[in-house]
């Protein structure tokens, strides 16, 4: 059985269809604090974000989603 690793993490944001992360730029990270939860900076710029309305976050592990940051926008008023 394979451990699923970061290697398996996909991202999708608005402006990002389902990408691999070894299929990014160089300069996109990925962040997650208990403060913020997890974000995708583009070198200083915050991308997306868990918790962004606008620039929501999504990230799947081998199809498995396990953030799913659409589920704010379902929420707010």
């Amino acid at each position: 059985m394979n451990t699923p690793s970061y290697h398996d993490l996909f991202i999708t944001t608005p402006d990002i269809p389902r990408t691999s992360i070894f299929n990014l730029p160089c300069n996109y990270k990925v962040f997650c604090t208990r403060a913020a939860g997890w974000e995708l900076w583009v070198g200083d710029n915050l991308a997306a974000s868990e918790y962004a309305k606008d620039n929501w976050l999504v990230l799947d592990v081998l199809g498995k989603v396990i953030v799913d940051g659409r589920d704010i926008i379902e929420e707010a008023p």
